[in-house]
């Protein structure tokens, strides 16, 4: 088994593959996620008998414990890779949460988390199939054939996680505009319901608003609270009607 050094020091980039001298270096941008993004990029270096892996202290920190395959620079690059099934699976459980918001509610926080998620996901996806790129050309050039078939298998179920989470979020978006769109409904429909109870009550208004002589209403001592008891009246009539039909 080579001896296993670790540098922490920034390694800018990532996902990309070196060679030089006769020595290889891998880059990897690994994905985290705490309720906010962030990324930390790691190399993983082949020298004589020694692989290096360098990256930042918070990185390295992180992916220690990952460590389990320690035999070459594909199997460590593999124990690495294993992070972004922490990732992702805090990811899944935030969208999940986000669905079962967006059914019954519209906003505009809501939307921007929506987005946010998305975004990343779409940059993640795009990290992913790097990689796969990156492994797909280490088989064919003859590489650590067993350990990069290894890695080439868990990309593309991440591949596959990350295109379901990004469908998940679509469908988020989609249950947010459908809630949208039945409070609209819901709204008009009582705003109708109030126009057509209004139409009768202004026709009535307008009719004695006309003051003909030969209408002999307006003398009347009760003319006043005749129209006002019709009015209601049919306004009740209306809304019982509204409310057998199941209007409202």
């Amino acid at each position: 088994m080579p001896k296993i050094s670790i540098s922490e020091e920034k390694v800018s980039g990532g996902n990309r593959i070196d060679f030089k001298d006769g020595s290889i270096t891998l880059f990897i941008r690994l994905h985290f996620y705490d309720k906010k993004f962030h990324e930390g990029s790691i190399s993983i270096s082949t020298e004589d008998d020694e692989i290096i892996l360098s990256g930042d202290s918070k990185t390295i920190n992180t992916i220690k414990t990952l460590l389990t395959r320690r035999d070459n620079l594909a199997e460590i690059a593999w124990s690495v890779l294993q992070n972004e099934y922490r990732t992702l699976e805090k990811l899944e459980d935030k969208v999940e949460r986000l669905q079962n918001a967006s059914i019954s509610e519209y906003s505009q926080n809501l939307l921007r988390n929506i987005l946010y998620i998305k975004k990343n996901l779409f940059h993640i996806h795009s990290d992913y199939i790097r990689i796969r790129n990156i492994v797909e050309n280490a088989i064919d050039d003859g590489y650590y054939q067993e350990e990069m078939h290894r890695i080439l298998r868990d990309i593309n179920e991440m591949i596959d996680i990350v295109e379901y989470l990004i469908e998940a979020s679509t469908t988020a978006i989609q249950l947010m505009q459908n809630t949208l769109t039945a409070k609209m409904n819901e709204i008009m429909k009582i705003l109708t319901v109030i126009a057509t109870i209004m139409m009768p009550l202004g026709l009535i208004a307008s009719i004695y608003g006309m003051n003909f002589k030969q209408m002999p209403e307006l003398y009347w001592s009760y003319g006043y609270y005749y129209a006002l008891s019709l009015m209601l009246a049919i306004s009740i009539l209306m809304l019982a009607y509204f409310k057998i039909k199941k209007i409202i």
